[in-house]
């Protein structure tokens, strides 16, 4: 069986689809991609090849074609994740909330933030899928240290990660805190096994000086640091935290309960980050 993760590209537009298909077949050598360029055949190839990820031109010929491939996924193919593409984000915005998506995009796309929102969902697929089958051997167990700068998000954040339905699973013990002074105490004596940044109310600066001072507490070091936020940042700083080996967990997931689906994908998130680092019981 082939380990390929197969990704489903559907526009009207020929040579956006192929476009697209052509940059991620070498952005990743374990892709199989799968092109559609109407309803039907979109729906045919969910229903045969069953793919991990779907691009999706919201804007489909035939009327609301688009939306109603959307609704299909979301209702029968629960562990597919689709990131939607539109050129018309003000007249489908309400629509698409009311249905829900992993991910959005307004055209032209960023084609590298596209690969990169990709590699997000599969990681995310993968860990719903193997809970379904019974393969994910545990559930994830961490302590987790929050640096949150906004304090009346302290109790909401303990109670987020302390709701079964949130977590579906996984165990956490949670610390939150917004006095940076005494980072490098509360690292010594909890020793979080990740620690979080929420980037809300911080420059881009202050979160890579955040960051280097986690990593370079050489006595009690966490086995993983994630940023967190609602919205994208510059490509710059995206690049500052790569190299640093940190990843950034952007939340804007679209819903009519957009604030639950925000915190579940960090929730998802954090899962992720806890099974590869073996972080499981």
């Amino acid at each position: 069986m082939s380990d390929k993760k197969r990704i489903l590209v559907v526009d009207d537009e020929p040579a956006v689809t192929f476009t697209i298909s052509a940059f991620l077949s070498r952005m990743g050598s374990d892709y199989e991609m799968l092109r559609a360029f109407k309803k039907e055949e979109a729906l045919q190839i969910l229903e045969t090849q069953k793919p991990s990820v779907v691009l999706l031109d919201i804007d489909l010929y035939g009327i609301n074609s688009g939306l109603e491939i959307l609704e299909t996924i979301n209702k029968k193919y629960k562990t597919t994740k689709t990131i939607v593409i539109t050129g018309r984000a003000k007249d489908h915005r309400d629509q698409i909330e009311a249905i829900g998506c992993f991910y959005f995009f307004e055209k032209p796309v960023n084609l590298k933030q596209l690969n990169d929102k990709i590699k997000d969902a599969l990681g995310l697929a993968k860990i719903i899928e193997e809970k379904e089958l019974g393969v994910l051997k545990g559930n994830p167990k961490a302590k987790l240290l929050f640096i949150e700068p906004n304090f009346r998000l302290y109790a909401y954040l303990c109670a987020i990660f302390d709701t079964k339905e949130m977590l579906n699973g996984a165990e956490y013990t949670v610390k939150v805190m917004d006095n940076i002074n005494s980072l490098l105490i509360d690292l010594a004596t909890y020793q979080p096994d990740i620690v979080l940044i929420g980037d809300y109310f911080m420059q881009d600066d202050q979160i890579i000086n955040l960051v280097e001072l986690i990593q370079n507490n050489i006595k009690i070091k966490p086995k993983a640091v994630i940023v967190h936020g609602l919205f994208e940042r510059e490509d710059v700083f995206e690049y500052e935290l790569k190299k640093r080996g940190i990843k950034h967990c952007i939340q804007n997931v679209m819903d009519n309960e957009e604030l639950l689906r925000v915190n579940r994908k960090l929730s998802d998130f954090i899962a992720q980050e806890c099974v590869e680092r073996g972080l499981v019981r």
